[in-house]
């Protein structure tokens, strides 16, 4: 059913940010469709509310998708939302499917960042390989390794997870696996620790797709409390060699549970 759904998803998500919005979610939306998106309000008519809005304020709006994982009941999608005044939003989608409906939709999106870190565009790079399955073989490791290098400061796990030339897509990191690395050995040398949630995870052809809650203690003016989509494509040896993003802060204790 995997290609079934992204054809469902593409249906869907371009139909929904356009003036026929009300139409694709009666049409694709489940009676009982869970909204994780905070800012349209956990529900169907939040979403309505939501849509309306962005499309009123914004009359040349466009949507453009990037990068499509497709896993069992699962989609992804990296997109581009194009507003008025040189704005651009990264905007991270994850729908669950059920049958032919859409059951479950969770999200993060950010202004994109123009003044980068690294020479790299947020939504360039290649599109998923699924003749090869170099992620799945790879996957547990990878995310044990990130657990340990995150939470217990083993910071040597992230040569054994990455490339040293690991391709940096996120604004706000330096290109190669240094940029990474001493992001977290400044925070451990200050006291300071950065803690990852896994919350799912998925797998299609040299991708994966972790969505992730981060956060430090004590907490760190840029990372406290992220809803994070992280998407990395993996060589045949098992590492990350590139990596994007999109990170959006949780504003409240009492969204956590909601959000993810």
């Amino acid at each position: 059913m995997s290609r079934e759904n992204e054809e469902l998803i593409t249906r869907y998500y371009k139909h929904l940010y356009s003036p026929n919005y009300q139409v694709a979610m009666s049409t694709y939306l489940a009676d009982d469709y869970i909204e994780h998106q905070y800012t349209a309000g956990f529900s169907k008519a939040g979403l309505t509310d939501y849509i309306r809005g962005r499309l009123e304020q914004n009359p040349l709006h466009k949507i453009v998708i990037h990068k499509m994982l497709r896993d069992a009941d699962y989609v992804f999608l990296l997109v581009e939302e194009k507003l008025e005044h040189n704005v651009d939003v990264a905007r991270a989608e994850l729908f669950r499917i059920e049958g032919d409906k859409i059951a479950e939709h969770w999200g993060s999106h950010v202004i994109d960042e123009k003044n980068r870190k690294n020479p790299n565009g947020t939504f360039d790079g290649p599109q998923p390989d699924r003749s090869v399955d170099y992620a799945r073989n790879s996957v547990a490791r990878f995310e044990a390794l990130d657990l340990k290098g995150f939470d217990e400061q083993e910071i040597e796990g992230f040569y054994e997870s990455r490339t040293p030339d690991y391709k940096q897509h996120s604004p706000k990191g330096a290109d190669g696996l240094e940029g990474l690395v001493d992001i977290l050995k400044k925070m451990k040398a200050a006291g300071m620790r950065m803690t990852m949630k896994p919350k799912r995870v998925l797998v299609d052809g040299d991708f994966i797709m972790c969505h992730r809650l981060y956060d430090s203690s004590p907490p760190h003016p840029l990372v406290n409390r992220i809803n994070t989509f992280d998407l990395f494509r993996f060589n045949k040896d098992g590492k990350a060699v590139e990596h994007w993003d999109v990170m959006e802060d949780v504003p409240t204790e009492e969204m956590l549970a909601k959000i993810f």
